[in-house]
């Protein structure tokens, strides 16, 4: 009975955090504001590494937050700052529609966690599965000795990227004074 109810949570969990991730992929697609856009694929990417996560891929979590969700979503951010997409307009009627649609799904997953907390208080005697050891410790000893050279061309590469981007935008407002 208690591993079926491990089974259980964690299949919940997954098909929870899976779905996240597909229905805020749609609303990246449908969102006709960039910047509500942005948001739903930093969603979008933090689901996806919740979904690493729990197929034991911690490393691979962890770099989807920082890399994608972090640094990749800050650039995008700032693209759109530079460009002038314009300001979003509050209180318009999906606005409205959003926050009725919001109360329920919150009350929603509010009795979900209560519901699943009182599931995991009967399994404490279950053993969990192990995560496989060294997995960022055998990637990082890689890294740093066997693909040394490649990883600092990368970093070389990343550095005139931001060198060349803050040139143009510099340029750019010399150009419109």
């Amino acid at each position: 009975m208690a591993a079926e109810a491990v089974n259980w949570i964690y299949a919940a969990g997954f098909y929870t955090v899976a779905g996240i991730a597909v229905l805020s992929a749609l609303i990246v697609i449908g969102a006709r504001n960039p910047v509500i856009s942005a948001v739903w694929l930093v969603v979008c990417l933090v689901a996806v590494a919740g979904i690493y996560a729990m197929l034991h891929a911690q490393f691979l979590a962890m770099v989807q937050i920082l890399v994608y969700a972090g640094a990749v979503m800050v650039l995008f951010v700032m693209i759109m700052m530079l460009i002038d997409i314009g300001k979003f307009e509050p209180g318009r009627k999906s606005q409205k529609i959003l926050r009725v649609i919001a109360a329920p799904f919150g009350v929603a997953v509010t009795v979900i966690l209560v519901t699943l907390a009182g599931q995991i208080s009967k399994v404490k005697n279950v053993q969990w599965p192990e995560p496989p050891e060294g997995t960022s410790e055998k990637i990082g000893g890689m890294l740093f000795t066997k693909y040394l050279l490649p990883f600092e061309v990368l970093s070389l590469l990343l550095l005139a990227a931001v060198i060349a981007a803050i040139y143009l935008a510099r340029r750019r407002d010399r150009e419109e004074s």
